[in-house]
């Protein structure tokens, strides 16, 4: 992994992430403020991001790149999209539950949360806010994904006359 500040006169990387979905809802003058507090990772093919019960509060945007999820040995998810935004999760509460792995060069900003422990007043609450409402709308639709998904494993179940799980 090489890591490196975010130079804010990289013009091409700033374009790039102001067109990012998850960066629409804020206010154009916030981001700047929020890259002085964010750091670029570029990872090989093979590196692990994240390492399954680790703890910490980074918060990683897909640049570009490609990465697997892993939970447990299982092979789950690719994230490939530009702004895709992994380990919100460790945000909130701190605990990694899955291993992150680059599938092929990638680089991410990253932004460790424990800045929104050094906020005060209105701006915490605000910055909180915003942040809370993403990883929301990131959450839902995982919680939406793996809905279908467990709907399309009860229909192979019922394919192959094995009862299902009862709740």
């Amino acid at each position: 992994m090489k890591d490196f500040p975010f130079d804010p006169g990289d013009r091409a990387t700033l374009e790039r992430l102001r067109r990012m979905p998850v960066f629409d809802a804020m206010d154009p003058e916030l981001l700047p403020a929020l890259l002085k507090l964010a750091r670029l990772r570029r990872y090989d093919a093979g590196e692990v991001i994240i390492a399954e019960g680790d703890t910490d509060q980074l918060v990683y945007f897909l640049i570009f790149g490609q990465c697997a999820v892993n939970v447990d040995g299982m092979d789950l998810a690719a994230i490939s999209r530009p702004g895709d935004v992994f380990g919100e999760m460790g945000m909130v509460d701190g605990k990694r539950s899955a291993t992150i792995t680059a599938g092929k060069q990638t680089l991410c900003l990253v932004l460790d949360g424990s800045f929104l422990d050094r906020l005060r007043g209105v701006d915490r609450l605000a910055a909180q806010a915003l942040f809370y409402r993403i990883f929301s709308e990131i959450l839902a639709g995982r919680i939406r994904a793996a809905n279908a998904r467990l709907l399309g494993l009860e229909e192979q179940l019922k394919d192959l006359s094995v009862p299902g799980p009862t709740f």
